[in-house]
């Protein structure tokens, strides 16, 4: 992604230039594209939910641009980090609802499923280097049997046990 963890120091240049897609925070839309492409979907609840946008954008005929010009900055809360369970469990399954959507071919599918998700899983319980990553495993199977299933949306909140 273009600028992620990155510092603007003009790298960039001026030029406005077409993308695939852009993030949701940044992205401003007018009326009659909205009118003619639509909401964003809430079945990804978050994460994907823009990209997915863009695509549909984009097979309607419209651009999508970044204006290296504009300026923005994103507070990332510290539950929506990297790390978390949430962001692992959302960015896998919202992934595959992406392929399902975007009707993306059998090689995505497959690089997504095996060149990543079970090369992940792998690492994570085999390799000593990822041992920290190892409790996250079960997270990233909830959110493929969650996709498989079809559970979309937000995550309803955990129930306070009663004792």
């Amino acid at each position: 992604m273009l600028g992620l963890n990155e510092r603007d120091t003009g790298q960039f240049g001026d030029t406005p230039r077409e993308m695939d897609f852009v993030t949701g925070c940044a992205l401003l839309v007018k009326r009659d594209v909205l009118q003619r492409v639509g909401l964003l979907d809430d079945r990804f609840f978050t994460y994907y939910e823009e990209t997915e946008w863009c695509v549909r954008a984009r097979r309607a005929g419209f651009k999508i641009v970044h204006v290296p010009t504009a300026k923005m900055w994103h507070k990332i809360p510290l539950d929506a980090r990297e790390s978390s369970p949430l962001v692992h469990y959302y960015m896998t399954r919202n992934r595959l609802l992406f392929l399902r959507v975007s009707r993306a071919g059998l090689r995505p599918w497959f690089h997504t499923l095996v060149g990543e998700y079970l090369h992940t899983l792998l690492s994570w319980t085999l390799l000593p280097k990822w041992r920290l990553k190892r409790p996250l495993r079960g997270v990233m199977v909830r959110a493929i049997v969650d996709a498989g299933r079809g559970q979309w949306g937000k995550l309803p909140a955990p129930q306070e046990s009663r004792s």
